[in-house]
């Protein structure tokens, strides 16, 4: 596990009430949390060394003891350490404490890394004592719902049974006497061995167990039990006896059950669901339908970190529920949907898991498909905006033309009409090719209100020009943190929609975007219009896939769809009334927000004085026009600048002598390509400083390494640029 990570588990690791420890089996260190150090009677802080601080605590006898479970543990004789034993703390207090640790990682099929919890158990333990040294142990025993004490005297070999055990066996203490003959019997059938030899170890080894199994009563009644066995020594240290409890758990465990239909009915079979208990065993596997040992295994079925598995933990006992919808833990190779319930009365979380890595991905594509089904139907109304700007363009050109036949020399107006018409056509290619981008899922702070402002425009272009569209935003200030892109096109969805409902009653119509700040910090933005409403009964059914209440070939129900599942991904809101002040459907946004006292400004670009005095710069280009530009802008700031503008003209420089300490190449050229341009030069020049420039907005290459400046630009974005 990497620092980084590491750092991270810790940090998430230090909110859980329980002190734990992480050993590092390669380096052989061991990450002791600051509540464990806070145990062991030092300061609340946590420490990485090695096993040399449980020697200065625990008998060499103990300590020996415990590597031998943790060597059984990797060799897989055991599933888990799981141990409980004396110590004495920093500040001279004695303590008993009870210690759990797994294997959480392996490489190359070796153990690396582990991971326990250890626990004060010490009240117990007093207990226990005093219980026993008062001799009184079996009356309390009794007064505990459910539950006998029993011991078995190593010395006699005779057992003891408090009169609740003789009443879980269906027996009388007059009748029966209980012995290691006889009491295996009541045991169900499939458990008697597994009985008979963890009796036998105890008694030989003097090891504790604990069983899980049921009892069969001579009316053939069942009630299940658990079986806890401890050592009992006397001041001496000397083994006396086994001393254990015998536990009702028939109701818990009829629970367990009950869970378990319940998700059955919710959820389908094919649906994995694990049933672990506080201490990370697993009660049931069997419901999930992956038997073959290791699939049944949380950790084997879905690959989140430990960290992250703590995290669900406690989000689910704080909350008693907690559901997340097409997470992933590998970069979206595989995509889970995931619910943990916590059962506070029997100490159980119930995980369901369900893959929904293809269903995610088609959803994918869709949103994709919608938004260049989007294009098609925008691409009529933004092309009469393009013309417009060519157009002025043009004229601006041709008077150009004209004022310098005759002679004028103040031309300064034209070239800003020139330049002010390519930026509106640049804004306009950016904001149409986004539709078409895979969307994103990077979260971004912005202000939402300035960003539909900003987006006026494209809003307005989708719609007749019989449909007013109004927007009524008060003085709001304030961020939220969403997929920037996906908020505008989840409104955009919600404007079209409105259009539709629209149309549903007429050709004219109104549409109003609107935004208001909610208690607790939560942003509401409003789209209602005066079409034709929604009735009762289909407000359920809105944001249900392929549910479309419009006529034939005016939807496919996939977009309210996509807006409830981005929304709730991003722990946003969408809410829908069937009718507004308008007339028509009323829906609300609800985003949580960031309240600021004053206008939000976006990080400015760094920006610096450029200067390349004496810097020598290798420019290629196959656009004439466009390297001519780069070079006498570079030129005058005092570069000296060569340009290329093909593969042969490159080849023939980089056969000079020449010396270059940065290299601008455009991405796509009719003859080879930058990768292939930026090899030949690095192959000369490895030193060199690589820019590169690109008329592809859309185009998104991870393994560039360099970076990108789209065209078209002007000189102050060129500059910016290569201030970066």
């Amino acid at each position: 596990m990497k620092a980084q990570s590491l750092h991270l588990a810790h940090k998430v690791l230090e909110g859980v009430d329980e002190a734990y420890w992480e050993w590092d089996l390669v380096k052989d260190t061991i990450y002791y949390s600051a509540q464990l150090m806070k145990l062991l009677g030092y300061e609340n802080e946590a420490y990485i060394g090695s096993r040399d601080v449980w020697d200065k605590h625990i008998s060499q006898e103990a300590l020996q003891d415990i590597l031998f479970q943790v060597e059984r543990h990797l060799k897989g004789d055991i599933d888990k350490v799981d141990v409980s034993y004396p110590l004495k703390n920093n500040l001279g207090k004695d303590l008993w404490i009870h210690a759990l640790g797994k294997v959480v990682e392996r490489v190359d099929g070796r153990a690396s890394l582990m991971f326990g919890t250890v626990k004060d158990i010490t009240e117990t333990k007093q207990m226990i004592g005093q219980l026993k040294k008062q001799n009184d142990w079996l009356m309390l025993a009794e007064r505990i719902s459910n539950s006998g004490h029993w011991r078995f005297d190593l010395k006699d070999e005779t057992i003891i049974w408090s009169p609740e055990v003789f009443r879980l066996h269906g027996v009388l203490a007059k009748t029966f006497r209980p012995s290691l003959e006889n009491i295996h019997d009541f045991i169900i059938a499939k458990d008697r061995a597994k009985f008979k030899a963890l009796m036998s170890t105890a008694t030989e080894h003097f090891e504790p167990f604990y069983l899980k199994t049921a009892l069969i009563l001579a009316d053939g009644k069942k009630v299940k039990v658990e079986i806890i066995a401890e050592v009992e020594r006397n001041i001496s240290g000397e083994v006396q006896a086994i001393f254990g409890v015998y536990k009702d758990i028939t109701r818990s465990e009829d629970m367990f059950e009950k869970l378990k239909l319940l998700a059955m009915v919710n959820y389908t079979i094919r649906v994995p669901i694990f049933f672990i208990d506080d201490n990370d065993n697993v009660v049931y596997q069997d419901i999930s339908p992956h038997y073959d040992g290791a699939s049944s295994v949380l950790f084997n079925y879905i690959n989140f970190s430990i960290t992250e598995y703590m995290d669900f933990k406690k989000q689910a006992k704080e909350r008693g529920q907690i559901k997340q919808t097409n997470i992933s833990f590998d970069k979206y190779n595989s995509v889970f949907d995931l619910s943990v319930t916590y059962e506070a009365q029997e100490g159980i979380y119930i995980w369901i898991v369900e893959n929904v890595t293809e269903k995610f991905r088609k959803e994918q594509q869709q949103i994709i498909s919608n938004r260049l089904a989007l294009l098609g139907n925008t691409f009529g109304n933004v092309s009469h905006d393009i013309n417009n700007v060519l157009g002025v363009a043009l004229g601006a050109i041709e008077m150009l033309e004209l004022k310098v036949a005759k002679g004028e020399q103040d031309i300064s107006t034209y070239i800003e009409r020139v330049k002010n018409a390519i930026d509106k056509g640049k804004d306009v290619t950016e904001r149409l090719l986004a539709f078409t981008r895979k969307p994103t899922v990077k979260v971004v702070s912005f202000d939402p209100i300035q960003d539909i402002k900003d987006n006026q425009y494209l809003f307005k272009q989708l719609l007749l020009s019989t449909i007013n569209l109004t927007f009524d935003f008060p003085d709001i200030n304030c961020t939220i943190n969403f997929p920037q892109g996906e908020f505008i096109n989840i409104l955009l969805n919600l404007v079209l929609n409105a259009q539709d409902a629209i149309q549903e009653k007429g050709l004219s119509g109104q549409i109003e975007i609107s935004a208001n700040l909610a208690t607790d910090n939560r942003l509401e933005v409003h789209v209602k219009d005066s079409g034709i409403g929604i009735e009762e009964k289909n407000l359920t059914k809105v944001f249900d896939p392929f549910y479309s209440s419009k006529s034939v070939n005016k939807g496919n129900g996939i977009g309210l769809a996509n807006v409830y599942n981005t929304m709730y991904k991003h722990n946003g809101l969408v809410q829908v009334e069937g009718y507004s002040d308008l007339g028509g459907a009323h829906f609300t946004l609800v985003f949580k927000c960031k309240e600021l006292a004053g206008k939000y400004h976006c990080p400015d670009t760094p920006k610096g004085t450029l200067t390349y005095q004496n810097t020598n710069i290798l420019v290629l280009d196959d656009e004439v026009s466009i390297a001519e530009f780069v070079a006498l802008f570079l030129e005058s700031k005092g570069a000296n600048v060569v340009v290329a503008n093909n593969k042969q003209e490159l080849m023939s420089i980089l056969s000079s002598n020449s010396h270059f300490d940065i290299f601008i190449t455009d991405m796509i050229l009719p003859d080879l390509t930058g990768k292939e341009a930026v090899n030949m030069v690095k192959d000369k020049f490895n030193q060199i400083k690589v820019y590169s420039i690109s008329g592809y907005i859309a185009i998104e290459d991870r393994s560039w390494d360099y970076p990108v400046l789209r065209k078209p630009f002007n000189s102050k974005e060129l500059a910016e640029f290569l201030a970066l």
